[in-house]
């Protein structure tokens, strides 16, 4: 992080720590979709907060009882699909010192073992973050399921 004297960040640090938390983002998606539980739950701060409101009104607090979940998510629907993938789109990033807040749009596919029809999800992101140990985590994530649909017809694409 770039600072001036007196402590002032300078604008190329503000892009920096833009970047980063847009990077956190993406690393998040692909994690999520294709990686391990592991992974996911180290994007997060040791004392960081799940909520996924379209489930209920609980609160998965610290980095053990996020990684819970997700190892209840990954037995739940990515054991249950064949083909997963989503993504953080549009994020609108605000930055107050070492800490940040966004929400971005969520849109994902998957196609559910046994099937040949997609279902598309259409959802919300809301994020804090913070910067801690010289790197930017996910402080608290509230995850919005507004709809999902049954798509057109799976045809499948040339593996390489």
């Amino acid at each position: 992080m770039t600072k001036q004297a007196g402590g002032q960040e300078t604008p190329s640090s503000r892009i920096e720590d833009h970047i980063e938390i847009e990077a956190l983002l993406y690393k998040y998606c692909h994690a999520l979709d294709r990686g391990t539980i592991d992974a996911v739950a180290a994007l997060f701060h040791r004392d960081a907060a799940l909520m996924p409101a379209y489930e209920s009104d609980e609160r998965y607090e610290g980095r053990d009882a996020v990684r819970g979940w997700y190892e209840t998510y990954d037995k739940n629907l990515r054991a249950n699909v064949r083909y997963l993938r989503h993504k953080a789109t549009c994020p609108v990033i605000e930055i107050s010192g070492n800490t940040a807040t966004s929400v971005s749009y969520l849109d994902g596919e998957a196609i559910l073992n046994g099937t040949d029809e997609p279902t598309v999800i259409i959802g919300r992101y809301d994020d804090e973050f913070v910067r801690d140990e010289g790197r930017w985590w996910f402080k608290e994530r509230t995850i919005h399921i507004h709809y999902s649909y049954q798509g057109w017809k799976y045809a499948p694409g040339r593996e390489y």
